[in-house]
């Protein structure tokens, strides 16, 4: 990793060239494709007009958040061509609390602009110190990879990099490509720090004109992961509900898990533990309102991670403040049918704690945990057969801090 100085991207900044208009041959991609792809059908060749964000904006962008003292930029890796691989690390120094950490990464397909706009516009409201941006970098480390593939944003390839890789598609190689082997070693390197990372984002742009995640089902992923990423999307999408589409507009991995995406390897390898999704943005003459899809993505998993003044609307909070978040599924419960209640505890790292499954009068029904939970995140399957209708409480209780989240028994 090299640490790039102010004064290196200031020199760095008088070296861009921007690329010709030219116009890149492109065949449709085989497998199905979430951000869809818009060709001339007479010639298959692509409209330059669609084009933005080159590496001179990225550069000119780095020294203006270079300048707050909170932004560190490094360089994870080079690019086929060389091109460096910006990364830029976000928090409030001053804050020494353990934190969550988020990652951010844009712009694998160089046709998708929008996806570097959108990075931009997160990046600038985590330094307008909004409410927002206060207590996610009081509580948070955050990461931004603006532009994965510069080799293709300067050559005007549609997909691909310099050797004409899709590398959103690339982690399943053999041999992967320069680009996804640093964004991985970054991830491997994240993942085994004392503060892994809790949401990855992976920012792109679709064709169909509409803002949306792409949903991995349960067939791919777990029954608790499909409740986890319905909820993390319903936070972000009740900020900007006319704008972003809900959980199940793209359905993906509906007949198990790939191994070819980067989604792909944090299922693989941590499965609950990240939160890892691709957003579309809007790619379309109707694209805009980056600041408002900024807001609801960082405001969404802000409110995921129970962040200060983003506590998720199920969660009773007695005692002080914690990072701790509890998901439960399936929620309402049916013991015929389901069997077991599947539990993920995300908690800052506690001797001892205890988790308790209490009926609406308070009383313990059953005991899911009593021990330590020193890890940041603990999944836990607790049996459930023979239990009553009615409702009931998940109690987290770890000293002086107690958590509670409903639960509700169905026959």
């Amino acid at each position: 990793m090299r640490m790039i100085t102010r004064f290196h991207i200031a020199v760095l900044l008088t070296f861009i060239v921007l690329p010709a208009h030219v116009h890149v041959a492109q065949h449709v991609p085989v497998e199905d494709d979430p951000c869809g792809f818009r060709f001339r059908k007479d010639t298959e060749e692509f409209e330059f007009q669609l084009w933005g964000y080159f590496r001179d904006a990225l550069m000119s962008d780095l020294q203006r958040w270079a300048l707050h003292p909170w932004v560190n930029i490094d360089v994870i890796g080079s690019s086929v061509r060389g091109a460096p691989l910006y990364h830029i690390v976000l928090t409030n120094p001053s804050s020494t609390t353990l934190k969550k950490r988020i990652w951010i990464h844009a712009r694998t397909h160089p046709i998708e602009a929008e996806s570097s706009w959108l990075a931009r516009a997160m990046m600038d409201e985590l330094l307008s110190g909004s409410m927002l941006s206060a207590s996610i970098l009081d509580n948070c480390v955050v990461h931004v990879l603006p532009m994965l593939n510069p080799d293709g944003v300067e050559l005007l390839l549609p997909r691909t990099n310099a050797r004409g890789v899709d590398l959103e598609s690339n982690w399943g190689a053999s041999e992967a490509e320069p680009e996804v082997q640093a964004l991985r070693a970054q991830f491997e390197l994240l993942m085994a720090s004392a503060s892994p990372i809790d949401i990855a984002l992976n920012l792109h742009s679709a064709y169909d004109c509409k803002r949306y995640f792409v949903y991995h089902a349960a067939a791919g992923t777990s029954e608790l992961f499909a409740s986890m990423q319905q909820s993390y999307i319903g936070m972000v999408r009740k900020r900007f509900p006319e704008g972003i589409q809900a959980w199940d507009y793209f359905v993906s991995w509906t007949t198990g898990t790939p191994d070819r995406y980067p989604e792909s390897w944090f299922w693989l390898n941590h499965r609950e533990r990240v939160m890892a999704l691709t957003f579309e943005e809007m790619n379309c003459t109707a694209a805009g309102e980056y600041d408002r899809t900024a807001r609801a993505l960082l405001g969404g998993s802000a409110e995921y991670l129970g962040l200060p003044g983003f506590a998720t609307s199920t969660d009773a909070h007695v005692g002080p403040p914690t990072a701790v978040r509890i998901a439960a599924y399936p929620n309402p419960l049916r013991p015929g049918l389901h069997g077991s209640l599947n539990l993920r505890i995300d908690s800052p790292g506690i001797e001892h704690a205890k988790l308790d499954l209490v009926d609406a009068l308070g009383r313990i029904v059953a005991t899911v945990w009593d021990g330590p939970m020193t890890m940041r995140t603990h999944v836990l399957s607790y049996p459930v057969h023979g239990l009553r209708s009615g409702s009931y409480f998940i109690r987290f209780h770890a000293g002086d801090r107690m958590h509670m989240h409903s639960l509700l028994v169905l026959q």
